[in-house]
């Protein structure tokens, strides 16, 4: 027990040397930026000062452009990257040592830095000629706004590090990608790239040549296609180990997908939608060849897109919202589609193409459908918002009476509309409490009980629920086992039926034909390190397990540490899943201290897209022909 007590990796905070470590490569990037930057505003260029008046040339942008644009989405996928190889180690092996035990954190941690650097590296290169509205850092240093957000995102991300460490510490860790702090580092990657598009219509103030013309419109379009990164929060759904409900996958999906597609298809017209499509395919199919490449690691499967970006493209037909001026019913239209009759198209989809849990059941499908038609209409209020900023942006110089209207509150609209889904439908909980009956057969060793030894043991599992109606309403039932490969060893290991990935099984309950009777599909792990439960899930937040096998983890002083044993013919009580999922967290913070912590974050991230907003309202603004320079600076 000793020995297994040192080996067993911390439950809380990483080892100070490790951080000392990680903390020493970070100061490293940061003083080389910090060094470049001031070099540049003391008027003695580096290498990479001319590097970025090479790339400018090269691609006609500005140099505050051109260069910190390359470098941030180059870090934003080697972080995403590394967040794709990240997340399936940790379900099929548990927690790690620290920061540095993990090979998938250094991409991680290397592309923060990098994406982080690139809004620094951008206001440290801005120079004249500069957009008409900037922030004055002193009194010779204005600097873009697309900067800014760049840099704000990049930030967060960079403090969601050590963060992340501390939140562990004081409130135990949490193996989620929706954890608040993990929240704070990926949710930074994926709004970086809310700066891109605004610097590319910021660069058109300055006539910038590759902003003009077919080209500058493509490359307008592309930009805001990546802000479809945000997809990425649907990981743990296309891994099949989701820990918050399915409507959310629901929200996000159909807010992101009529965002995106509408508000390409409005700047770039015919395809534009469909450019969306094949970005979000290639890029995952990208992740997909790369990550089965590597051995052993679970891949990910992902929704179709395809019937959204094909919708948005017939409406968009229909309505020529350029031509007529019928923006707005536009995006009204194709939001309450893409949430409707595209939501219905991806869970035809899911039903060939996703892991489990997923197809959800057909019956919860009308409430589904609705919340994502509501989160699908805040979508396009978004595109329609965003659509506007930059135009705006890029023609603040044009007469009053040729300027689009400006739809100011529109995007306030449409985030309100998905902060209060996510708020009201996103957060899991455990109303009611269910019992069980459990039994095992076809046990490979250790009798009927499968009491949960290092032996090797596989059982098959019937439960027979004393409420027979309480699955038949569920959004998903069925059985997962997983964290069961500690170190990366495969030797031995059960091979998930769905993608022969060791140290994860899936598999469906199917019902017996006795009432409130189901069993397992295939066998399942109740011995060694596996963490083995039955998920229910009723709509429309319900989430609870029935826990079957956990082993005592010394690391967890909390008695959700000690082990779980289910025998053969025990009655077994739910309890709300995330006790389970999430054993690590401790017991003994007191609410206060949660309270703080998570409205410490979300105050953050509030803070954080107000701003991006205002600097693209700011940047938007027009300017009149008698505002001197010195009034057009704030």
């Amino acid at each position: 027990m000793d020995l297994r007590a040192a080996e067993t990796p911390p439950a809380a905070g990483a080892a100070f040397d490790e951080i000392a470590i990680a903390g020493a490569m970070a100061g490293v990037v940061i003083l080389f930026f910090g060094w470049v930057i001031l070099r540049e505003r003391a008027g003695r260029p580096t290498f990479v000062s001319r590097l970025a008046d090479w790339s400018a040339d090269l691609v006609q942008l500005p140099r505050w452009v051109a260069l910190p644009s390359a470098l941030g989405l180059v870090s934003v996928l080697v972080a995403g990257w590394g967040v794709w190889w990240d997340v399936p180690i940790h379900m099929q092996n548990g927690r790690d040592e620290g920061p540095l035990a993990n090979p998938s954190h250094y991409p991680i941690f290397l592309g923060i830095l990098g994406f982080c650097h690139a809004g620094l590296l951008s206001m440290g290169l801005a120079r004249d000629p500069l957009p008409r509205h900037t922030v004055r850092l002193s009194r010779t240093w204005r600097v873009p706004l697309g900067s800014l957000v760049i840099t704000g995102a990049g930030l967060i991300a960079l403090v969601g590090f050590p963060a992340d460490d501390l939140w562990h510490r004081l409130f135990g860790q949490d193996v989620t990608e929706w954890g608040p702090t993990h929240v704070m580092m990926i949710g930074g990657a994926v709004t970086f790239v809310l700066g891109i598009p605004l610097l590319l219509a910021e660069a058109a103030q300055v006539s910038a040549p590759r902003t003009s013309g077919f080209i500058g419109r493509l490359l307008g379009a592309l930009a805001i296609t990546v802000c479809g990164i945000p997809f990425a929060f649907l990981m743990e759904f296309d891994l099949g180990v989701p820990q918050f409900p399915a409507v959310t996958q629901f929200i996000i999906f159909a807010f992101l997908a009529a965002w995106i597609g509408c508000a390409v298809r409005l700047w770039l017209g015919p395809g534009g939608a469909l450019l969306v499509g094949a970005a979000f395919w290639t890029a995952h199919l990208f992740l997909w060849a790369t990550i089965w490449a590597l051995p052993d690691v679970l891949t990910a499967r992902w929704l179709l897109l395809v019937p959204s970006v094909v919708i948005i493209e017939v409406v968009a037909a229909i309505l020529q919202p350029k031509r007529t001026g019928r923006e707005i019913p536009f995006v009204v239209v194709s939001g309450v589609l893409v949430g409707s009759l595209g939501m219905y198209g991806e869970w035809l989809w899911s039903k060939f193409f996703m892991p489990l849990p997923q197809p959800f059941d057909a019956d919860t499908l009308p409430f589904l459908l609705g919340v994502s038609t509501i989160a699908g209409l805040g979508g396009g209020l978004m595109a329609a918002w965003m659509l506007s900023r930059l135009v705006l942006t890029g023609s603040s110089a044009a007469p009053p009476e040729d300027r689009p209207a400006p739809r100011r509150w529109f995007g306030l609209a449409g985030l309100a509309i998905f902060a209060v889904l996510m708020g009201v439908f996103g957060v899991p909980k455990a109303p009611e409490t269910y019992t069980g009956v459990v039994g095992f057969s076809d046990v490979t060793t250790g009798g009927s009980e499968c009491a949960g030894t290092e032996e090797k043991c596989l059982a098959t599992v019937t439960i027979r629920l004393d409420d027979p109606d309480v699955a038949e309403d569920a959004v998903w039932f069925y059985a997962l086992a997983w964290q069961g490969r500690p170190g990366g060893d495969s030797t031995g290991v059960p091979r998930d039926p769905q993608s022969d990935a060791p140290g994860i099984v899936r598999t469906a309950l199917e019902p017996t034909g006795v009432p409130g009777e189901y069993r397992t599909e295939h066998p399942v792990p109740l011995y060694g390190n596996w963490k083995t439960l039955l998920r229910l899930h009723v709509a429309p937040s319900e989430m609870v397990s029935f826990p079957l096998y956990a082993p005592d983890d010394p690391a967890i002083e909390s008695s959700r540490g000690r082990a779980i044993v289910t025998t053969d013919g025990q009655q077994v009580e739910t309890v709300l899943e995330r006790e389970f999922l999430q054993r690590e967290q401790r017991e003994d913070v007191p609410t206060w201290a949660w309270t703080v912590g998570y409205i410490a974050v979300i105050a953050t991230w509030l803070a954080l897209l107000l701003f991006y907003g205002w600097c693209y309202n700011r940047a938007a603004q027009p300017v009149a022909p008698s505002t001197t320079r010195t009034k057009e600076t704030v």
